[in-house]
């Protein structure tokens, strides 16, 4: 499924008109202004925000992708046979630009199963080969804009994606020479124009909130919990909770107080076909209905948590409902971002991910940069098993004493998109 370039056409007029009805202007002067740490040497026109020297303030230039389908529809609104991709980019400054692809949803739809099952497997994703579905995957969503994104200096993307593209894998598509997750910093938004735009606000004696269990009845053990809780934050002004001291009510007083900033939950959960009704996560006592997430809005209406990690759930795919997860009942609790998984990956490899992901923020980075920054050590093996530890970036630990059923889970490394690919960002990147 090969991008033909004569068949790409600008996007009409009157449809892109219609896409950026809903598209609020981004905050110029505030991006103008994004959260610095250290600062690299000077940066060229494909230089990422995020590389081996840091975060490149001076680089920081975002952008909205609106990704959709159009043309023919069945009777249950799915897109058929004779659509279109719609691309539309919104920079910083100048015109929108709108690319339409003409698109076999049959075929879109093999290519996904298809990346799905080399995930899965763990098996090479084939990216020195065009026809490999990582890469005609890229070519699809992402290679009609591609010039403009260099052109335009584009480091991070707030992709608003309709249903049937909320689950597409974005980070593990590849253009032939990296990945999309390493490129570029992103976070998907089910819907633009509900999507907080303005930066962050940080309350006065701003706490975090760690909160997990590793023991359960009837479910796996997630034994490096405890050493994750430990490790993801670093300071004073953070209330952890350990298995029978993490129970519901906990959870929904803590999330309440409008002093915790951010939230970070190391659990199992379920997201079943059939929507938010049939979600639940395991606390260290019960488990707790994620329905009521959306109740803490209204508790928090001045006041919208930052952040909340979503680690070792589980998402169900396949199911229109359930396409977002946790992370998005996470927004629909009134938070600004939410870290979760598109698939269940080892408790090792997560935790690896996250005790890293906060060292980043801790420097400073942006949420969706840490996040960039974290899938490139990962990819490039900066992130590794040393003996019984798990070693990252300038030879940090990150988890130790690891079991031998442990090591051997992670022995062959974490360089595959399998551990890092599906930890997605919804909401605002910033």
């Amino acid at each position: 499924m090969s991008l033909n370039p004569a068949l790409l056409q600008p996007l009409p007029g009157a449809v892109l008109a219609a896409l950026l009805a809903a598209t609020p202007a981004l905050p110029l002067a505030a991006l103008a202004a994004a959260p610095s740490a250290a600062v690299s040497a000077a940066p060229t026109p494909t230089t990422p925000a995020v590389s081996a020297s840091g975060f490149d303030r001076r680089r920081y230039t975002p952008a909205i992708l609106r990704l959709s389908f159009s043309g023919n529809r069945s009777a249950a609104g799915e897109p058929g046979q004779g659509s279109f991709l719609d691309l539309t980019l919104v920079p910083l400054s100048g015109e929108p630009i709108g690319r339409r692809v003409p698109v076999n949803t049959s075929a879109f739809a093999a290519l996904l199963r298809s990346l799905y099952g080399q995930l899965s497997r763990q098996a090479p994703l084939e990216v020195d080969n065009p026809r490999a579905p990582a890469r005609q995957l890229y070519q699809l969503l992402l290679g009609p804009l591609v010039s403009d994104l260099e052109r335009l200096g584009v480091t991070t993307l707030l992709v608003a994606a309709e249903p049937g593209l909320q689950a597409v894998p974005l980070a593990a598509l590849h253009d032939g020479s990296r990945y999309f997750g390493e490129r570029y910093a992103f976070s998907l938004t089910p819907a633009i124009g509900l999507t907080p735009l303005a930066l962050p606000t940080t309350p006065p004696e701003a706490r975090s909130l760690a909160a997990g269990a590793s023991r359960f009845e009837g479910l796996a053990p997630l034994p490096l919990v405890p050493q994750e809780l430990a490790r993801i934050h670093q300071g004073s002004r953070v209330d952890r909770y350990l298995d029978r001291s993490f129970t519901p009510s906990v959870l929904v007083e803590r999330l309440a107080d409008p002093r915790v900033n951010r939230v970070h939950v190391a659990t199992h959960a379920e997201f079943m076909p059939g929507g938010p009704s049939q979600a639940q996560l395991f606390t260290g006592t019960e488990p707790f209905p994620l329905a009521r997430f959306a109740q803490l809005r209204q508790r928090r209406s001045d006041q919208p948590l930052d952040l909340i990690v979503l680690s070792a759930c589980r998402t169900a795919l396949g199911d229109r409902d359930s396409e977002l997860g946790f992370a998005g009942l996470a927004l629909q609790a009134g938070a600004r971002s939410a870290v979760g998984t598109l698939w269940y990956v080892d408790d090792v490899a997560t935790a690896a991910f996250f005790v890293q992901y906060y060292r980043y923020l801790e420097r400073g980075m942006p949420k969706a940069e840490a996040l960039q920054a974290t899938r490139s050590a990962m990819a490039s093996g900066a992130i590794r098993l040393q003996g019984g530890r798990v070693l990252g970036v300038e030879d940090q630990i990150l988890l130790d004493d690891l079991s031998s059923s442990q090591q051997l889970r992670v022995a062959d490394g974490l360089r595959h998109p399998f551990f890092w690919a599906g930890i997605t960002m919804l909401g605002v990147p910033w």
